[in-house]
């Protein structure tokens, strides 16, 4: 007698490819280059490899074609969850650029004051590191057997590699990192937070 299986509580990453992703990205390039020269209170690591500049970029206009990109994408998300849009909207509450030099990283972080966070790629150089995600059910390797392998449902980590014009949806709550950049050259990307707002009739 053979058993059947049900798969439950999946967690679902969504990756876009931009087409035509060049244009968009020298243009957030030169701002963000701009912003770092005349940024003289930036947030920096202790071991000053990152920057990050301040968290309102989606109300530059510099990004308003950036944040048209990202309200596409995330309705497909909400489509596909099924999503009552007719009672909220989605909209960017934070978005934030990242410098990282050669040997920065970030540590495991989670965003439980946002419904959906995302990364764009910018600048991404051979051995400049991806993203990683985390098994989000941590009682998984309470007790883990030995394996012969890895699959989708033993992977307690997974790394996506940075493709430039590529941009990755996910739930906030996910835990999430950034691989040390190796790379001689930095790595530039963009963070954004999703949140909700009541629709008002």
């Amino acid at each position: 007698m053979t058993g059947s299986r049900n798969d439950w509580f999946p967690t679902s990453i969504w990756r876009f490819k931009l087409d035509n992703s060049q244009q968009i990205n020298q243009l957030l390039l030169t701002f963000i280059a701009e912003e770092k020269t005349q940024d003289s209170t930036n947030i920096q690591s202790a071991n000053l490899l990152l920057w990050d500049n301040i968290d309102n970029l989606q109300r530059q206009l510099s990004f308003s074609k950036f944040s048209m990109i990202v309200q596409k994408n995330v309705t497909e998300v909400a489509n596909f969850l099924n999503w009552d849009l007719n009672q909220f909207k989605i909209k960017i509450t934070h978005c934030w650029a990242n410098i990282h030099q050669k040997h920065a990283d970030t540590s495991v972080q989670s965003h439980y004051n946002s419904l959906l966070s995302g990364i764009y790629f910018l600048k991404s150089p051979v051995n400049s590191g991806g993203i990683y995600f985390h098994d989000p059910r941590p009682a998984l390797n309470a007790i883990a057997p030995p394996l012969n392998d890895l699959n989708m449902w033993t992977l307690p980590k997974i790394t996506y590699k940075p493709y430039e014009g590529v941009m990755l949806l996910f739930p906030s709550w996910l835990s999430h990192g950034m691989e040390t950049n190796l790379s001689d050259e930095d790595r530039t990307y963009i963070s954004f937070e999703l949140g909700i707002v009541p629709v008002i009739e």
